[in-house]
C-alpha cells in the first residue's frame, strides 16, 4: 500500500469516528497514523517522535499536535463513546491519543497484510 493509499484509508477511518476536517487535530491525527504505519512504530513511547514529525511538517509545537488530537478524541467521546470500541473490535475505555493512533495503525497494517 503506497503512502497515498495509507493517507486515504486513514482519512476514511478518522472520518468514521466522526472527526471532521474543520479541526486541526483531524489532519494531525491522520499524519500521525501515516507516519506510524510507514515507519512501523508500535510502542507508545515512540509516539512522541511521531508528534515531533507532525509538528515539524506543520510548523507547530509537538504539544500543539498532542493537544489538538486530544481535543478531537474528547469531542468524539462525548458524542459516541462506543465508536472507539467498534473500531478496535473490543471494549475500550476513553482512549489516549496513543491508543487511538495504535488502533487505527493496527487496522491499516492488517489491511496491508491482506
Amino acid at each position: 500500500m503506497e503512502n497515498s493509499n495509507v493517507w486515504y484509508t486513514t482519512e476514511q477511518l478518522v472520518r468514521s469516528l466522526g472527526i471532521r476536517e474543520k479541526y486541526k487535530g483531524y489532519f494531525y491525527l491522520i499524519s500521525a497514523v501515516v507516519i506510524s504505519v510507514e515507519t512501523g512504530m508500535r510502542k507508545a513511547d515512540l509516539y512522541k517522535e511521531v508528534y515531533e514529525k507532525v509538528a515539524s511538517l506543520n510548523d507547530v509545537s509537538a504539544e500543539s499536535v498532542e493537544k489538538c488530537i486530544r481535543t478531537c478524541i474528547k469531542r468524539v467521546w462525548k458524542l459516541d463513546p462506543y465508536v472507539f470500541s467498534e473500531l478496535a473490535g473490543r471494549e475500550v475505555e476513553k482512549p489516549t491519543n496513543e491508543e487511538v493512533i495504535a488502533i487505527i495503525s493496527s487496522r491499516i497494517r492488517l489491511e496491508r497484510q491482506a
